[in-house]
């Protein structure tokens, strides 16, 4: 058996036990270009790009090196680096890299195969999927806390984590979501990688209505037909929680029935609703002054 062969082989072993397991240093040395899907590195591969495989492998894949490196500034620990078509990695991202990450080359047609008819990445890292933070942890910030009820459109969810971090959000909880949910790749990038930088729970709609009630925290949901506007909820001192449903229904019954503040954003009439991304940028603007504060503290 040739020394290639055998590093095959030996790799395809190590795929079959747990990823929690010690893994085995595997270079390009070992392992060549992985130019084939029948190349060890992309079966792995391909089994992260589904969701069952990810679930199965508890690992995630991270697109691009701004990506990336958000996720290395999290402390989220990276399995291995790939790169195709010539590109090339920045010192500060080789820097940041712990030293038993290893980078593999992937021939630029097995690549396109291998994300088919999906957006093709150059760059791009399989990481340890995160642990999960639990309800408990929302304890922990003195800023607000939003709640995404039934939303599925990854772009949507990610532009909204994106915009929470930059108004000063203290965590997001997703109502009624998978954790696969969170760290799907699309997802990730519309977040431009700040997925990773702030707490994020799961939760169904009853356990989190409990939790905010058992420890008082209280609950505003976004509703289009509501009678006060965000003017009058804006220069509210102290931590809500604020839920945005989805753009057709809205935020279900059973959350509305325990909301405290029914909130909604003036528009003119001849526009039916807003965006959700959209709506949660102007609302988590009005709340600004008081979430960068407790940050600033």
């Amino acid at each position: 058996m040739s020394e290639r062969s055998l590093a095959y082989s030996e790799y395809e072993v190590a795929l079959a036990h747990p990823v929690d397991a010690t893994p085995i240093a595997v270079t390009r040395e070992n392992l060549g270009i992985v130019d084939s899907l029948l190349h060890p590195l992309a079966i792995l591969i391909r089994q992260v790009l589904t969701r069952p495989g990810s679930i199965e492998r508890n690992l995630i894949l991270i697109d691009d090196e701004e990506n990336i490196m958000q996720a290395l500034d999290a402390g989220i620990e990276i399995h291995s680096l790939y790169y195709s078509g010539g590109e090339m990695f920045s010192p500060g991202l080789i820097r940041k890299l712990p030293p038993d990450v290893n980078i593999h080359e992937v021939a630029k047609r097995t690549c396109k195969k291998l994300f088919e008819n999906d957006k093709i990445s150059r760059v791009f890292a399989i990481a340890h999927t995160p642990t999960p933070c639990r309800l408990d942890s929302l304890l922990e910030t003195s800023c607000d806390i939003v709640a995404l009820e039934d939303l599925t459109i990854s772009g949507n969810i990610g532009a909204i984590i994106r915009t929470s971090l930059a108004f000063g959000a203290g965590a997001i909880v997703l109502l009624n979501a998978q954790l696969a949910d969170i760290y799907d790749r699309r997802l990730i990038r519309a977040s431009r990688g700040h997925v990773f930088s702030l707490p994020i729970v799961t939760a169904t709609t009853e356990e989190f209505i409990h939790f905010c009630q058992q420890h008082k925290i209280p609950i505003l949901v976004m509703a289009a037909q509501a009678d006060r506007g965000i003017q009058e909820i804006a220069s509210l001192a102290g931590r809500l929680v604020i839920v945005f449903g989805s753009e057709k229904d809205g935020c279900s019954e059973t959350l509305v029935n325990a909301a405290m503040f029914q909130v909604q954003i003036p528009t003119d009439t001849k526009v039916e609703s807003l965006n959700v991304s959209t709506a949660a940028g102007i609302m988590l603007y009005s709340r600004a002054w008081f979430n960068l504060s407790q940050v600033r503290k």
